[in-house]
């Protein structure tokens, strides 16, 4: 799964959004100074049979070559030290700064696109984070607020990170392509005015891109300015101001103007070659919003989601114009009342496409900094482990989701840990054919169905192991045939794919 690529999403402390239930360790305490560090480490691996349909896994070798893997295996590893300060001056008023660096690692055959992204082991170490500001408190409309301005290299994200959540792709040198470690976009920065009921954030930022270091694999280099204001409804004793998962309830509208990207030739007529000048603008909401107590409706019942609008009238490679979208919507229920209280939930998933693929106006969606969610490992925004995670594009693209959890009274270890077992099926089809250069062939691309078990040791400790199968349709078998590279002869295309993943998280 894209757990933290797609990204991995894992609880607690897994990602550098974590709560900050995840204390770190006080290296230095001096009068009003504090300096903390911490550690992250984590690793997984991955068996792949039949892979997108028996087309197989390519990776490239020198002289435009190829190497084939039927069922590849491949592994990944990061760590990531942190190191974080703050500087008391009194009255509430405070200076802060964090930073950190992240080595990675992919073993095997690497990941199991059809051209691979990280195959031939690579492995390096680049700077996360590294940003410094101030935070301070204010008064505002008769409350009280704490206002952050934070300059530098940071992660930041929006709601569940449907539109913004990650700054840097993993691929390429960077390695660990699916747990994708990184998240932090350059500055200049970003100011938080956190209140309650109401915060908000204004933010200037740009994501992290090299082609080189990606291998030609990364997306547009972009710099963005916008803002985001959230009303919320905060869980008991919960601090939703500032931590997503203390949201009991909200409403979020976010804009976004695309100030200047990449519109090199390496992105002519991709889902993502229109970006520059492009303006942005999302409706996104959730928790338990419908006030209906028969049943604990408005206690149990969930509603998630979100409606993206992207607009360019002055586009580039290509196009004239831009008139994209995306949105899920995703109703969902908790049963309190059974024994191991199941959840479930339905989402309904659409990425925008081109009818005509030649056509000067763009209706394909970019998803920009799409990060696989916050409330959920498996079960995220990458629609599936084995189909939406290599082979399915994330624009032009429909998917019926449902999913089923449930957690047993059960303790493995300690007295405090948890398993949560889990149903996953998706149902993935094209929009439109036509506009991924599929010609003749029936919308759908597969069925899906993942089987889960996720254990949570404690707040610093996770693992999960995943295994799942996958069922071709006409669109499916059409997109691994025409993945294969030129020139290499195409493989028997099948009607089955399968996967079995393990991974592991631990904070220091």
């Amino acid at each position: 799964m894209r757990f933290c690529v797609y990204p991995l999403v894992l609880f607690c402390c897994a990602t550098v959004l974590a709560s900050p239930a995840c204390a770190e360790k006080t290296l230095v305490s001096v009068k009003d100074i504090t300096i903390e560090g911490g550690l992250d480490i984590g690793g997984s691996a991955f068996y792949l049979p039949n892979v997108n349909f028996g087309a197989g896994s390519y990776a490239p070798r020198s002289g435009g070559r190829y190497n084939r893997a039927q069922s590849p295996t491949y592994g990944e590893l990061y760590g990531k030290p942190i190191l974080s300060g703050r500087w008391d001056l009194g009255q509430g008023v405070a200076i802060i700064g964090k930073a950190s660096a992240l080595g990675a690692a992919t073993l095997g055959h690497g990941d199991a696109q059809e051209v691979s992204q990280t195959a031939g082991t690579p492995r390096s170490i680049y700077l996360e984070e590294a940003n410094i500001g101030v935070t301070l408190p204010v008064h505002l409309a008769g409350k009280s607020q704490q206002l952050t301005v934070l300059g530098g290299r940071q992660a930041f994200a929006v709601d569940d990170g449907f539109l913004i959540g990650k700054g840097t792709y993993s691929a390429g040198s960077r390695g660990a392509w699916w747990y994708a470690p990184r998240f932090a976009f350059s500055g200049p920065g970003v100011i938080k005015l956190e209140g309650n009921p109401v915060r908000a954030d204004i933010f200037m930022l740009e994501s992290n891109a090299d082609n080189d270091i990606d291998w030609g694999n990364d997306r547009p280099k972009t710099k963005f300015v916008g803002f985001d204001v959230s009303w919320f409804r905060n869980t008991p004793g919960g601090h939703g101001e500032s931590t997503y998962a203390d949201r009991a309830a909200y409403v979020t509208l976010t804009y976004f103007h695309v100030r200047d990207a990449d519109t090199s030739s390496h992105y002519d007529y991709s889902a993502r070659g229109d970006r520059n000048g492009m303006n942005v603008a999302s409706l996104s909401w959730g928790g338990a919003l419908v006030p209906f107590r028969p049943l604990g409706i408005s206690k149990n019942f969930t509603f998630y989601g979100s409606f993206v609008s992207e607009q360019n009238s002055h586009a580039g490679n290509g196009y004239k114009s831009v008139e994209a979208y995306g949105m899920y919507f995703e109703p969902g229920y908790r049963f309190t009342m059974l024994p191991w209280q199941p959840q479930i939930f339905y989402r309904y998933t659409r990425y925008g496409g081109n009818k005509n693929p030649n056509g000067t106006v763009k209706h394909s969606y970019d998803t920009f900094f799409l990060y696989d969610g916050k409330r959920y490992t498996y079960g995220g925004y990458w629609p599936g482990e084995i189909v939406g995670m290599y082979l399915a594009p994330l624009s032009d693209l429909e998917v019926h989701q449902l999913d089923l959890t449930a957690t047993p009274p059960v303790h493995l270890l300690n007295k405090g840990d948890n398993l949560k077992l889990g149903l996953h099926y998706y149902d993935l089809s094209l929009l439109y054919p036509s506009g991924v250069g599929l010609k003749s062939v029936g919308r759908h691309i597969s069925d899906e169905l993942d089987v889960t078990a996720e254990y949570t040791m404690n707040a610093t400790t996770s693992a999960a192991l995943a295994g799942g199968v996958a069922f071709a349709g006409p669109s499916g078998r059409a997109l691994a045939h025409a993945g294969v590279p030129g020139g290499y002869p195409v493989p028997d295309i099948g009607h089955h794919a399968g996967i079995i993943e393990a991974y592991f998280y631990k904070h220091f």
